[in-house]
């Protein structure tokens, strides 16, 4: 996308160009800063991949798909009059989330009134009202806590406003919720299996658990979310939103340049000063040079041993990943047939599962490096929202699972086998028709609508975004020990390095993964001074 020589200078050089970096990029743009973006693959985007990858006419996003935390949140309402200028539209849907388990079927809408109606379908009318009211109540204190700089001081001010509104005692006494999990929180809250399911399922997109501490938390956190904003996505696909990104970096007198491999972080006095290429080309950066990579991969390959300090070469080494991610995309013929639940047919994501015990043997087993016998499958329907995403009369299926191992020491159900732990092209399609085949347990027309097909295993979700080690989606695990706080480092160092001008962006870093850009909002407002 660009083509510069040794001598160019900028006055932010950022490594990678997902949504971290763009975003980034995006704001100091607009505000007078000349910034290039380094980019090791030949597009920009990240986990932002947007691709006619099964037939011509069908879009697919291959990773990453669904963007309600972008737009609800402060980096979109910055960009928004930019972004809308250059053509990115979102669209949007009552009727976001749904669950087909073993129990029976429900939605989950924006409608206040329709979701109480829901939930008296199972008793738990009341527990539900009770529950979001109590969390809506305070949940300017949750998104702020997971949005906010923890390591500038405006950010004591959230936690003065939270001492002001609950008292010492109060406050103290919130820990006991915030790190509760959501096993134990749904089994007391609700009566029902179905109302369980239907809300607990949506930790895993947060790279949790139902037995994980916080996991209950979360819960609450994304419930809301979808209730307030639905679940947006850009018309045409994330390549929209790129793109128009892309284009305010440019209009700043910016760049990205793609099949840019950096392999060292130039350093000067213990100061960042620029980026080397795999092909030696030097790029300098004059105030600040942005990393979204893993923690390992800046402070064991981007800098020299020598340049960082013990603490913080043993607080990296011991970051861990989390479960690995698996995808399947679909392009169909026709409309699926939700069975049981026609309402399905119109909802955006929905959660196939047995139940509470499923999600959680699946966790676990994955955890062990045992592939599950009935995986919790997250079936997305983006033409519920964007048809364009599809020829007429077609649509597309875009398929996640989130409970793999990234090496395989076995199969709960006994039929696939790796005799090497990896994920064979016969180890990752044989995974693939038992999700299918479960799906099809709802959705009877399926095989008949399909088209095309491809599978995705966590060894090809590392090999078309290095960040996702394993396959990890979210770039890091995010159980409370690596998270807030102590996201990316348990030695709490937050965005800043110990290399002057260097910072560390990303799903690695804080506020963690989901197309947010969250990160790269914080660190650009940090270094212009707000």
């Amino acid at each position: 996308m660009g083509s510069q020589t040794e001598n160019d200078s900028y006055d932010a050089v950022i490594v990678g160009s997902g949504i971290n970096s763009l975003v980034a990029g995006a704001i100091l743009s607009k505000e007078g800063w000349k910034v290039l973006l380094c980019e090791r693959n030949d597009r920009p985007g990240g986990a932002i991949r947007t691709e006619a990858a099964t037939l011509p006419g069908y879009v697919h996003e291959l990773l990453s798909s669904w963007h309600p935390l972008f737009v609800g949140g402060p980096a979109y309402a910055e960009l928004k009059p930019l972004l809308e200028a250059r053509g990115v539209e979102y669209k949007n849907t009552a009727m976001p989330t749904g669950v087909a388990c073993k129990a029976g079927t429900a939605v989950l809408s924006t409608d206040m009134a329709a979701n109480s109606a829901e939930f008296e379908k199972f008793g738990d009318r009341s527990a539900w009202e009770s529950m979001f009211s109590d969390f809506t109540s305070r949940i300017d204190l949750a998104f702020g806590l997971l949005g906010a700089d923890l390591w500038q001081r405006k950010s004591l001010k959230l936690a003065w406003q939270a001492k002001k509104r609950f008292g010492w005692r109060g406050l103290i006494g919130t820990a006991p919720e915030l790190l509760e999990p959501a096993a134990p929180w749904a089994d007391r809250t609700f009566s029902s299996e179905v109302s369980k399911s239907l809300l607990v399922p949506w930790a895993l997109h947060n790279g949790l658990g139902p037995d994980d501490a916080s996991s209950a938390f979360i819960t609450k956190v994304i419930s809301a979310a979808i209730v307030f904003g639905g679940m947006p996505v850009p018309v045409g696909g994330g390549i929209t939103l790129v793109n128009a990104l892309h284009g305010i970096i440019k209009d700043g007198g910016g760049e990205i340049e793609t099949n840019f491999d950096v392999t060292r972080i130039i350093t000067e006095n213990n100061r960042a000063v620029g980026v080397l290429s795999a092909d030696g080309r030097q790029i300098r950066a004059r105030k600040a040079v942005l990393a979204s990579v893993t923690p390992q991969a800046l402070y064991q390959n981007l800098l020299s041993g020598t340049e960082v300090p013990e603490n913080t070469a043993k607080s990296a080494a011991n970051f861990r990943y989390g479960r690995a991610g698996f995808q399947i995309h679909l392009a169909l013929s026709g409309k699926p047939e939700w069975k049981r639940d026609p309402r399905l047919s119109e909802v955006a994501l929905v959660h196939v599962l047995d139940g509470m015990d499923s999600l959680s043997e699946s966790v676990n087993a994955s955890a062990r490096g045992w592939i599950p016998r009935r995986p919790t499958i997250v079936v997305g329907q983006p033409c519920t929202i964007d048809p364009s995403r599809a020829p007429e009369g077609g649509s597309i299926l875009w398929i996640q699972l989130q409970e793999n191992p990234s090496k395989i020491k076995g199969d709960l159900a006994g039929t696939i086998s790796s005799p090497d732990g990896s994920w064979t092209p016969e180890a990752r399609d044989a995974y693939a028709e038992r999700v299918l085949s479960i799906i099809e347990e709802e959705i009877p027309n399926l095989r008949s609508l399909i088209k095309a097909q491809i599978n995705i295993s966590p060894a090809d979700l590392e090999n078309l975004n290095v960040n996702l080690v394993g396959g990890d989606p979210y770039a890091g695990d995010c159980r409370v020990d690596q998270y807030a706080a102590w996201r990316p480092l348990g030695i709490a160092t937050g965005h800043r390095t110990p290399i002057g001008n260097l910072w560390h962006i990303g799903a690695s870093t804080h506020p963690g993964p989901g197309l947010g850009g969250g990160s790269g909002y914080l660190v650009a407002h940090r270094l212009l001074g707000h």
